[in-house]
């Protein structure tokens, strides 16, 4: 196979958040584009060193009369994944550095308890993208932070939390789950209407379907969606009632704009907002 550069990555956060944290047993994603459960939330900047993901195996070579190995057995496997929390004063990254029943918030004020309690058990998200080329996204089903290094207060720096987090084995024996999307990311968009008759355009990046009835069902809507050259049948779905509003999924990327100019009616209107 040539070589391309479009495999190649560098990694940036994505705007919904970089690293994401949730309840232990929370559903997880299924692929590097499906909609997280909202009880995943933002932890907030992460240190610019990014994310480190450690792999050990520990083995045992088992050698012959004479010294040649004939077997190598695994005693041990170890996943372990190193960030920095930035933001020092977000109760979110308090809770998980010092423990949730540790981090109590009333009004503007934080306090936090140190003491000698585990750290509990969670679900998190890793999720970067490169532009145009790939988005991707790790899953740790069952995570623990085992280690917090030194917090340094002084003046010339900012207070970072330092964290590993040992990842264990869910019920299939995988400690971690990653899923690479290439190409653009999917947008998703909001399409309403008022309008009592008359048709109306939509274009994606600039090149626009023929007219849909003011009325028509989401399978009418996304058909002249998939009509259009860089869509397809593939690429896009629409969910709603006939008429709107109407929730647009373009699977790879792409602005959405609309064109009311042919509807009737009393206060008549037609938007497209991001979903």
């Amino acid at each position: 196979m040539a070589s391309t550069v479009a495999n190649i990555y560098a990694a940036m956060p994505r705007a919904t958040g970089s690293l994401l944290r949730a309840p232990l047993g929370t559903p997880g994603p299924s692929s590097a584009t499906s909609d997280l459960d909202p009880a995943f939330l933002d932890h907030g900047y992460i240190g610019e060193d990014g994310y480190t993901l450690a792999e050990s195996r520990d083995i045992d070579k088992k050698k012959a009369f004479g010294g040649s190995t004939v077997k190598i057995l695994q005693t041990d496997y170890t996943l372990t994944a190193q960030f920095a929390f930035l933001e020092s004063i977000n109760a979110l990254v308090l809770r998980a550095v010092y423990g949730d029943d540790n981090v109590t918030v009333t009004g503007n004020s934080i306090a936090v308890r140190h003491n000698k309690r585990q750290l509990p058990h969670s679900s998190w998200i890793i999720d970067t993208l490169d532009s145009d080329v790939a988005l991707r996204r790790i899953w740790i089903p069952d995570g623990q932070i085992s280690t917090v290094d030194d917090v340094q207060i002084v003046h010339t720096e900012t207070i970072a939390y330092t964290v590993t987090v040992e990842c264990f084995e869910d019920a299939d024996g995988t400690p971690l789950y990653e899923w690479v999307h290439k190409g653009r990311p999917p947008t998703q968009w909001t399409l309403t209407l008022s309008a009592t008759a008359g048709t109306f355009l939509l274009s994606v990046d600039g090149k626009p379907t023929t007219a849909i009835a003011f009325d028509a069902t989401n399978a009418a809507v996304r058909s002249a969606l998939a009509a259009l050259a860089g869509v397809g049948n593939d690429g896009v779905t629409v969910t709603g009632p006939a008429g709107g509003p109407y929730k647009i999924t373009l699977s790879s990327g792409g602005t959405l704009s609309g064109n009311g100019a042919g509807l009737t009616g009393t206060g008549t209107k037609l938007t497209v907002a991001p979903a």
